[in-house]
C-alpha cells in the first residue's frame, strides 16, 4: 500500500511515494475516460488498472470532471501508484516514468487522488504546472517591469530628441514627468498585490516545499524546462509543448546552483 509520508502543515495536500504502473494518456478527459473505460469494460485488463476501476470507475469519472481540464498544451493522465488511482493534467504526463518510483503531492477527490506535482529522483526530473515560487514569480514581475521602464524612457529620450518638447516645459521637466509617470505604471503594477500571480504561485510553493526543495518561495525552474535544456532532442517536434511542456530538470538546476534540496 502507499504510505502518506508525515508533514509539518495541515493542507489539503500531501505527499507520498509509490511506483507508477498502468498508465493511461489521453489529450482531453473525455478520450481519456473513454480509453479507461473500454480497457475495463472489454476486460483486456484483468489486473492493474482495470481491475482497480471496477470498484471506482464512478469516482475516476466524477475526480477527472472537477481535477482535470483540456488544454492545448496538456495531457490528461490515469495511473497507479502502488494500489491507488492517481490522475492529472501536466504537459508532458506521457513521459511520466513508469515502473519507477516517484514522490507526488496529491490531494484526495473520493478515492482517488489528484496530483499537484510529480518528482522522479531517478530521472531528475519534476512535473509542476507552475514553475515560480511566490517570491520568485514577484521578482520576475519585478525585471519585467524594469525592463518595460527601460524601454519606454528609450522612446522617451528619442521623442524628446527628435520630436521637441512643449514650451511650457524645459526638456529635463518634461524628462522627469516622464520618468515619475512611467515607473508608477511600470512598477506600481508589479508592487499591487496580483490575485492570479498568487493562486498560481502559493500552491507551486507549497509544493515545493512538499517535495523537499529549500526556500521554496525562490524556487524558479522556468529556465530549465526539458525543451529548453534539452531543446536537441525537441527542435523538429511539433507538438513538445503538450509531451514537455510542465516537464522541469531539477537536478540541472542543482548542478548549475540555482537550486537547492532541503537538509
Amino acid at each position: 500500500m502507499t504510505t502518506p509520508i508525515a508533514q509539518p502543515d495541515t493542507g489539503d495536500s500531501f505527499v507520498i511515494e509509490g511506483i507508477i504502473t498502468e498508465l493511461q494518456v489521453a489529450l482531453d478527459r473525455e478520450n481519456l475516460l473513454a480509453q479507461i473505460a473500454s480497457r475495463y469494460q472489454t476486460g483486456s485488463v484483468v489486473t492493474g488498472l482495470g481491475s482497480v476501476l471496477g470498484g471506482f470507475h464512478g469516482q475516476v469519472a466524477a475526480a477527472a470532471s472537477v481535477a482535470l481540464y483540456d488544454g492545448e498544451y496538456t495531457e490528461n493522465f490515469a495511473c497507479l501508484i502502488d494500489q491507488q488511482i492517481m490522475c492529472g493534467t501536466f504537459g508532458g504526463a506521457s513521459k511520466l516514468p513508469v515502473g519507477k518510483k516517484v514522490k507526488a503531492v496529491v490531494s484526495k477527490h473520493g478515492d482517488v487522488l489528484v496530483a499537484r506535482g510529480i518528482l522522479s529522483e531517478d530521472e531528475g526530473l519534476v512535473w509542476v504546472s507552475h514553475a515560480w515560487g511566490s517570491k520568485a514569480e514577484r521578482m520576475a514581475n519585478f525585471k519585467l517591469a524594469w525592463w518595460l521602464f527601460c524601454f519606454a524612457m528609450v522612446c522617451e529620450i528619442a521623442c524628446i530628441f527628435f520630436l521637441g518638447v512643449n514650451p511650457a516645459m524645459s526638456e529635463l521637466e518634461t524628462l522627469l514627468w516622464g520618468v515619475v509617470v512611467t515607473g508608477v505604471l511600470c512598477f506600481g503594477n508589479a508592487l499591487l498585490p496580483n490575485g492570479i500571480m498568487s493562486a498560481l504561485a502559493d500552491p507551486a510553493t507549497d509544493i515545493f516545499r512538499k517535495l523537499g526543495f529549500a526556500d521554496p518561495e525562490r524556487v524558479n525552474l522556468n529556465s530549465y524546462q526539458y525543451g529548453i535544456v534539452h531543446i536537441h532532442e525537441l527542435v523538429h517536434s511539433p507538438d513538445w509543448r503538450a509531451n514537455y511542456g510542465n516537464i522541469h530538470c531539477y537536478k540541472k538546476a542543482i548542478e548549475d546552483g540555482k537550486l537547492e534540496l532541503a537538509k
